[in-house]
C-alpha cells in the first residue's frame, strides 16, 4: 500500500474524512473534546466514592456494612477515614477494614492492614489505608468492617470513611 507523507503542518478549511484515523498517543487531550460531546457512559472509566459514616458526637460502634456490588472490571483507588473526636483512652481503638468477596467466596481483606484510629489520631485528620489488592471484577462484593476495642477512657466519636473506586466500561 502506497503512503504519502506530509512533512509540514496542514490546515483543512472544511470537513476532513478518513476511512481509518489513527491519532498518535497523547494527540487527543481533554481540551480537544467538546463539553457537549455527549460521549456514552459505556465508553468512559467511572470514578466514584462510596461513603460510610457514623454520627459525630456518638461513640463509634462495631459494624459490618455492605458497600458495593461491582458491575464491571475496575480498581479500588483509595480508602480514607477520619474521626472528628479521637479516643481519649490509651487502649481505645477503631479499626476499619475493607473486604471483598469474589464469585460468592468468603470475604477477605484487600488492605495491607486495617486503618487504626486511636488516642494519637488527630481530630479530623484523614488517615489513608494501604490497598494490597486493588483489582475488581464484575460481581465482586465489597463490605466495610468497623471494630472497636478498649475499656480505658472514651471511644472515638463519629466516623467518616470514603472508598474511591474506578470501574471500566462494560
Amino acid at each position: 500500500m502506497a503512503q504519502d507523507l506530509i512533512n509540514n503542518d496542514m490546515y483543512v478549511n472544511g470537513a476532513f474524512g478518513a476511512k481509518v484515523l489513527i491519532p498518535p498517543p497523547g494527540c487527543i487531550t481533554d481540551t480537544a473534546v467538546q463539553a457537549q460531546a455527549g460521549i456514552d457512559a459505556t465508553k468512559l472509566i467511572h470514578q466514584f466514592p462510596l461513603r460510610y459514616s457514623q454520627a459525630p458526637g456518638t461513640a463509634v460502634i462495631a459494624e459490618t456494612t455492605h458497600l458495593h456490588i461491582t458491575r464491571a472490571t475496575g480498581t479500588v483507588v483509595s480508602i480514607e477515614a477520619m474521626t472528628p473526636t479521637p479516643a481519649t483512652g490509651a487502649d481505645r481503638t477503631v479499626s476499619i477494614d475493607l473486604q471483598k468477596s469474589t464469585a460468592g467466596g468468603a470475604f477477605a481483606s484487600i488492605l495491607s492492614a486495617p486503618i487504626t484510629l486511636n488516642n494519637s489520631t488527630t481530630a479530623r485528620a484523614v488517615v489513608t489505608g494501604t490497598i494490597a489488592n486493588t483489582a475488581l471484577v464484575d460481581g465482586d462484593f465489597l463490605e466495610l468492617v468497623v471494630t472497636v476495642a478498649g475499656a480505658v477512657g472514651n471511644q472515638a466519636q463519629g466516623l467518616l470513611v470514603t472508598v474511591t473506586l474506578r470501574e471500566s466500561p462494560q
